[in-house]
């Protein structure tokens, strides 16, 4: 299994809980409420804050993350704000002073998806839930539905090695996430839900900064939305899943390989990512 088709999977995983709710597409679902600003408590690997601002049921997004990175006797100051549209994501490192912008990659998700029959269509939306479900067992996890109430909200439960996220169900948004991988422990968690209305200040380019396309990230994304979409229209799709045992995935002695290791790495960090926390190079 290469990186670029575990990261997809990775991303199936994330969105699981919600594609068959999807009355277009699975990347198309409202979230259950117009605005809201989220905050939330990090501690663990970072110490700090982030506030997540939501608009229009979800189509408008901004992450405001805070914390400070302590690492052999220095600390480090991590200060980002990533912005997403239903066509640009943008992400500013304020500590830098730098920025980049991509093409949102549920764009090309939609649009792979609108290019499909109807009969594939609907085989998508039946896998895709079925696909999350398969990707977390085979790595030792699971996915249930409503398995506790955060902030008076149900949420369901993904885990897979080592990180475990609650979403609001039928969402992906996140209301907590515990992980302890490779030695890495961290907990995001919500303190407060507010759904009032949302100030224009808070959607706007931080002054000085100019957001740079970056072609290789949107190069990617088009080629997992393509793999993506193949995987979960193929009938069989969930079948080869699953009949790729973690004996294939595991070294002799059961263990990781080093490759494996890196994925592992990878998958933790966009994880991670649906928070908007530090990006690893």
């Amino acid at each position: 299994m290469n990186k670029g088709f575990l990261l997809g999977i990775v991303m199936v995983l994330c969105a699981s809980t919600n594609v068959l709710a999807a009355e277009k597409s699975p990347w198309e679902t409202k979230l259950p409420f117009k605005h809201a600003t989220i905050h939330y408590t990090i501690s663990g690997m970072e110490n700090g804050n982030e506030v997540l601002y939501i608009r229009d049921y979800g189509r408008e997004v901004a992450r405001y993350h805070t914390t400070k990175t302590s690492m052999m006797g220095m600390t480090m100051e991590n200060k980002t704000v990533d912005i997403s549209t239903p066509d640009w994501e943008y992400s500013f490192d304020l500590t830098n002073h730098e920025g980049t912008k991509n093409v949102n990659p549920e764009k090309y998700m939609i649009a792979e998806y609108n290019k499909l029959s109807k009969a594939e269509r609907k085989e998508v939306n039946k896998n895709a839930e079925e696909m999350g479900v398969s990707v977390a067992e085979g790595f030792g996890g699971q996915v249930q539905k409503n398995a506790i109430k955060i902030h008076g909200y149900s949420c369901d439960r993904a885990e897979m090695m080592g990180t475990v996220t609650y979403s609001i169900h039928g969402t992906d948004i996140p209301l907590l996430l515990e992980s302890n991988m490779m030695g890495m422990k961290m907990k995001i968690e919500a303190t407060s839900v507010d759904k009032g209305k949302i100030a224009d200040k808070y959607f706007q380019h931080p002054a000085g900064i100019e957001a740079v396309l970056d072609p290789q990230s949107d190069a990617i994304a088009q080629s997992m939305a393509k793999e993506t979409i193949a995987m979960l229209k193929d009938p069989e799709g969930v079948k080869k899943l699953q009949d790729e045992s973690m004996e294939e995935r595991m070294g002799e002695q059961g263990q990781l390989t080093p490759e494996q290791q890196e994925q592992a790495a990878q998958a933790m960090q966009m994880l991670q990512g649906l928070f908007g926390g530090q990006k690893q190079q």
